[in-house]
């Protein structure tokens, strides 16, 4: 089973803005979607243009119910898929049962190590900064296909 985009954009709530208010005690929660998009953009590699899957992902009963939530008021246009957004939820109960954090839901053929333990969480970013010295991936691929004789001596 594939890690979908949903998923991630449940899973970033929950641990950014779910659990701290939980933790703190509060009755009620707020989202708004351009905040949250615009962290999984940057920090995730999230799609730029992928704002009704986000809003659509934080109105699912997959989310609502896995959360103890109830959506008190969802601020936004008629359409509610945009990024002036903000959710409104009260909490109901207990959460249910999101994935946890430190256990990606594995591909076909691939480990169910938890991520820490995982032999390619210890490669994430290891070229970054030697990519970067040639402008990123791209720029480097490009450096490579100019001369290949000189590029693999």
């Amino acid at each position: 089973m594939k890690f979908e985009l949903s998923d991630k954009v449940r899973l970033f709530a929950r641990l950014e803005y779910i659990e701290p208010a939980r933790r703190e005690g509060r009755k009620t929660v707020a989202i708004p979607v351009r905040d949250l998009h615009h962290s999984l953009v940057v920090r995730e590699g999230f799609p730029e243009r992928n704002t009704p899957q986000v809003c659509s992902a934080l109105s699912s009963k997959k989310f609502l119910k896995a959360e103890g939530l109830e959506i008190e008021n969802v601020e936004g246009p008629p359409s509610k898929t945009s990024t002036t957004v903000v959710f409104h939820y009260r909490f109901q109960g207990q959460p249910g049962s999101l994935p946890s954090p430190d256990k990606i839901q594995p591909s076909e053929g691939s480990s169910d190590l938890p991520l820490q333990e995982s032999p390619l969480a210890a490669l994430r970013g290891l070229l970054r900064d030697e990519l970067s010295q040639y402008g990123g991936g791209a720029a480097f691929i490009r450096w490579l296909r100019t001369d290949p004789e000189k590029a693999w001596k």
